[in-house]
């Protein structure tokens, strides 16, 4: 075979008049087709053809690749060329579909020069006229993978190339072919939603999930490739264009039953799993709950104290079912036993099982308005492990014993067994507090004791308007939460007590836990309000809070300001948070063996590992109750009333908390306001799945 280099046709034509040009067969490429077309004429430095859809137009030379013969037995006639051409572009195509750019590239792939399709008709066809050589250069045109074109030469590709090639475009066919038949799945599921998912679709329907809770990839292709099938399934399913690609992203997958009005994205954007796999619950079903202290293995009765005959209580929210702390209060010959009781999860969840595994990877339970997102399955957290009522409980209790006068003895942390005898509601509490019932009386007065201490130490109390939104019957409602409600007082305060005491506990006995800590603000007084000026009311609490520093943590002993103690630890909810648990696991070790559970390194390690999907969870947290506080906005009706406060006038929009949701809203205003202005605004607008809220005076 000869190898001098190929000369393509256009080139050879340069230098020939336009005239003699005129009747010549041209093919070009328009808009990703290959077109036919014929000569007519010349304008300056352009050819005028007549294309086979019928229009005439002026294009340069080079865009033109020159067929070798002209249009053949044609009238002078626009219409008879056209037919001519479209008769020819008929026999083409067919000729183009018979040829096998494969097997041609077996011929010649091992010379690496490029060829002209003169010369590849010559060889391969034995003939190089218009038909021939318009129906190969067609067919090397969208056969892509064998030849690389260079204008109008191909030069065949290197094999490991070829096969590369292959490969992609094998892996593209599969990928349209699957967009194709998740676009049918859509389209089935809108008329039977019922219609299962095959597993092989879902990371597809993944992407589109991805685009409606607006999550950035790190990888470009995967962003481009998702926003590329939201368009085409929105197109399929009629979706306006000018929609948002979050939204209509959203509106595919509502059609499509997979989504409904209140899918919460927050949980998606931050990957927060929402159910429990089968392989979990079928674990957590396997936990037996304690009947009785005889349940309990000999090892775990020997060092714990048997208190089931104090009579300990609850104190939660009527909807609570995870109880993991309890209370209890005897009164003695000097004075009075504090009893603040937590649940013993370590003997349900055993460290490296697959409900280890599953509660690290939440790290915390997650309240939303419409559903609760437990740490723990269902069977642990509202069952086996939660201090019901009558039922026996491991437990690892803080014991403070306290004198006559409430000052604080002595403290003792110890494993024990508990049975709750009462479970009481924040409202009960504080009705029977008001009526005078002596042991709540006793617990509220030890709890005021306790702040006073630590106010004197240094604590600052910094008050916070708080709702929390519920989704009932369609509606959101919102609870009202006040902190400085007695009961509410009262069990805060003991949580925080014990804490404090298991903190200390695990200083003095240098046992790894993560201990909390917090900076004195740069002004205390500014931050109490004897050195602020801002007015009384919201707008003097949002100033004290913004004063605050951030809260710290350390595998050391750290002051925490804002509660004005010297060590603390989160130990009292282990069934809600996965350090909690860990921490439990470390004091009771030490109180069975003198060891912790884990060596510092090891410690850290775990820390480390929950401190991703902490945070990620509290992200989720708040911005699934921001959401459900603006459906509520939604529910008001358009252009109602709301009232509100100017909390803060330093930034270029005003800033103010509104009232009913105590969210903060930058809002215009016409004439400059004050810092603590009571307002009154209209909502104009409200959209909770793009945070989204506009107010007017």
């Amino acid at each position: 075979m000869s190898s001098k280099p190929a000369v393509p046709p256009n080139q050879s034509n340069t230098s020939a008049s336009a005239d003699s040009l005129v009747g010549t067969v041209v093919q070009y490429d328009d808009d990703g087709q290959v077109l036919l077309g014929v000569i007519t004429g010349s304008k300056k430095d352009k050819l005028t053809i007549l294309n086979v859809r019928g229009r005439e137009l002026d294009l340069i030379r080079s865009r033109l690749a020159l067929l070798p013969g002209k249009l053949k037995d044609a009238a002078p006639s626009t219409a008879a060329r056209v037919a001519k051409l479209q008769e020819l572009a008929t026999q083409i195509e067919a000729k183009a579909t018979t040829l096998s750019i494969v097997e041609l590239w077996s011929f010649i792939h091992e010379e690496s020069r490029p060829f002209s399709v003169s010369e590849l008709s010559t060889m391969y066809l034995g003939v190089d006229d218009v038909e021939n050589h318009a129906a190969l250069r067609l067919a090397l045109v969208r056969e892509r993978i064998h030849f690389k074109r260079d204008r109008d030469a191909f030069e065949p590709r290197p094999e490991h190339i070829v096969e590369d090639l292959r490969r992609s475009e094998e892996a593209k066919s599969q990928k349209k072919a699957a967009r194709e038949r998740c676009v049918q799945c859509l389209e089935a599921r809108l008329r039977d939603p019922s219609i299962e998912i095959p597993h092989d679709l879902r990371d597809s329907f993944k992407l589109i999930e991805e685009v409606a809770a607006a999550i950035v990839h790190t990888d470009p292709s995967r962003q481009k490739e998702a926003r590329e099938f939201v368009h085409l399934c929105g197109e399929r399913l009629g979706l306006p264009e000018s929609m948002p690609i979050e939204r209509r992203a959203f509106e595919v997958l509502l059609k499509a039953g997979i989504f409904h009005e209140h899918t919460n994205l927050a949980l998606l954007r931050h990957d927060v799993p929402v159910k429990h796999s089968p392989e979990v619950e079928s674990e957590a079903r396997e936990v037996k709950a304690a009947v009785s202290i005889e349940d309990v293995l000999d090892e775990e009765r020997v060092f714990r104290r048997d208190l089931t005959a104090s009579e300990a209580f609850t104190i939660d929210d009527i909807a609570t079912q995870d109880m993991d702390d309890a209370l209890s209060l005897e009164r003695t010959r000097d004075g009075y036993l504090l009893g603040i009781h937590i649940t013993d999860v370590t003997l349900a969840v055993v460290p490296g099982s697959r409900l280890d595994r599953a509660a690290k990877r939440r790290a915390t339970s997650l309240y939303c308005a419409d559903q609760t997102i437990n740490m723990l399955p269902e069977r642990l957290s509202e069952d086996v492990c939660s201090l019901r009522v009558g039922e026996v409980r491991p437990c690892l209790s803080v014991l403070v014993t306290l004198s006559q006068s409430l000052e604080i003895v002595s403290t003792e942390v110890c494993g024990s067994f508990v049975r709750v005898s009462q479970r009481y509601s924040y409202d009960h509490v504080n009705d029977l507090l008001e009526s005078g019932d002596t042991t709540l009386l006793l617990l509220h007065n030890i709890a005021a004791a306790c702040e006073e201490q630590r106010i004197r130490s240094g604590a600052v109390r910094v008050h916070k308007r708080e709702v929390v939104p519920i989704f009932e019957s369609g509606k959101v409602r919102l609870q009202e939460i006040d902190e400085d409600s007695p009961a509410r007082l009262l069990v805060s305060e003991m949580m925080v007590l014990a804490n404090t005491v298991m903190a200390d506990f695990a200083a003095r006995h240098k046992i790894p836990v993560l201990f909390r800590g917090q900076e004195r603000p740069d002004d205390v007084r500014a931050v109490v309000g004897e050195r602020d000026q801002t007015p009384e009311g919201p707008a003097k609490d949002f100033s004290a809070r913004v004063k605050l520093k951030k809260s710290s943590v350390s595998f050391e002993p750290l002051h925490h300001a804002g509660l004005g103690v010297n060590a603390y630890i989160q130990a009292t909810s282990p069934i809600r948070r996965y350090m909690d648990l860990c921490h439990q696991r470390q004091l009771l070790s030490f109180l069975k063996t003198d060891r912790p559970w884990a060596m510092p390194d090891e410690f850290e390690h775990i820390a480390n590992e929950v401190e991703v999907p902490l945070q990620e969870a509290g992200l989720a947290s708040r911005e699934t109750k921001r959401y459900w506080l603006l459906r509520y906005l939604e529910q008001r009706e358009r252009n109602a009333p709301i009232e509100g406060t100017v909390v803060r006038v330093d930034l270029k929009t005003p800033l103010v908390e509104l009232d009913e949701v105590y969210i903060t809203i930058l809002v215009r205003f016409q004439q400059r306001v004050s810092l603590g202005q009571r307002v009154t605004l209209r909502i104009t607008a409200v959209d909770a799945h793009a945070d989204h809220v506009r107010l007017s005076e």
